[in-house]
């Protein structure tokens, strides 16, 4: 006891023995008797299996419910590994089925998802920030000073030309052409393709009307052409679904076929009147000019087909386009054509 005694009276060793007395309370305190406990914890935070997990668990939920926020919401909590966890889902598919993976993954396509290339723009985002927090204010001097010269240059130019209009200059005219030097006129050739006018056809042999509703998956109209004085049947013409976007029910419709059969022709003309979107996107738009000419829908448009004996100008009288997750303006809601069609010969 003596000993122990001599030994505690020297500082060091108290200090020792203290510091391993409390490490050892600290550690009883914590481990025993009040544990940590992790409480809403977030999803990025789990296990690689418990990720994956669920990750299966939004595709289920988003083939049952096909609510694209919600399953867009949960996709983005899994945080920086979300596209290895959708690796591993796709190597080993669970309780979902290949279809409803690729039902989810569309969804990704679609509105923004993680992309290849995406771990290099974060590399350049990363990049850039650092420069900027290294260059501070010298950095902003440069784009700040351009700008306020831009600025000055614009209200000087600005400046002139109000008082060129206050001292009242003439105003640069239309240039005065003689019939020599006149530019040669370019003619319109999106809907005209040199035929002839619908006005010196006469009155039209018939009239049709056909309309489109988003839901109508079948929608294929067609109208028989006869002679009104003989009742002899000329043809046939007619508008249908041409070309549709994205997956799912129902059907969503980004092109349609319109075309003209003539009895007394060897083959049947054919245009493709495509959304906005796809007449944009130039692999869509060379895929369906494999049908026929490719113009873009639009209200008030009008598509001319003709064949050895009969003509028909289609007009789009009303469309609207649909809203939802896929690209604004690439599918149709509703459409109505007006079909009107005459005989070359008669």
């Amino acid at each position: 006891m003596d000993a122990i005694k001599q030994l505690l009276e020297r500082k060091a060793v108290l200090a020792g023995v203290c510091l391993a007395a409390g490490i050892l309370i600290g550690i009883l305190f914590a481990w025993v008797i009040v544990p940590v406990q992790v409480v809403d914890a977030s999803v990025e935070q789990l296990r690689e299996d418990l990720r994956v997990d669920y990750l299966r668990m939004v595709i289920d939920s988003y083939a049952l419910t096909s609510d694209s926020d919600l399953a867009l919401s949960r996709y983005d909590q899994i945080g920086e590994s979300r596209r290895d966890v959708l690796s591993d889902v796709s190597e080993n598919y669970g309780a979902e089925s290949p279809a409803e993976y690729q039902k989810f993954m569309a969804l990704l396509d679609l509105n923004a998802a993680p992309v290849e290339g995406e771990d290099e723009v974060a590399e350049v985002d990363e990049v850039e920030a650092e420069e900027a927090e290294q260059g501070g204010l010298s950095k902003l001097l440069l784009p700040v000073l351009g700008g306020t010269i831009l600025l000055g240059a614009g209200l000087a130019a600005a400046l002139m030309y109000r008082r060129r209009m206050e001292a009242g200059e003439p105003e640069p005219g239309p240039i005065a052409y003689s019939e020599e030097t006149a530019p040669p006129v370019i003619e319109d050739t999106v809907f005209e393709e040199q035929d002839a006018p619908a006005d010196a056809l006469g009155e039209p042999l018939a009239t049709f009307r056909t309309t489109y509703s988003i839901g109508d998956d079948l929608y294929d109209d067609s109208f028989s052409i006869e002679n009104p004085s003989s009742g002899d049947f000329m043809g046939e013409c007619g508008v249908g679904i041409g070309d549709i976007i994205g997956v799912g029910e129902p059907k969503k419709v980004s092109a349609f076929e319109v075309w003209l059969f003539d009895k007394n022709d060897i083959q049947t003309v054919t245009k493709v009147m495509l959304s906005r979107y796809a007449f944009k996107d130039e692999a869509t738009r060379n895929r369906m000019a494999a049908k026929g000419d490719p113009t873009e829908l639009e209200s008030g448009g009008v598509v001319h087909l003709e064949t050895a004996s009969l003509r028909v100008e289609a007009r789009v009288v009303d469309m609207n386009y649909g809203q939802g997750p896929l690209p604004p303006e690439s599918y149709i809601d509703r459409l109505t054509v007006e079909l009107k069609a005459w005989a070359k010969n008669i």
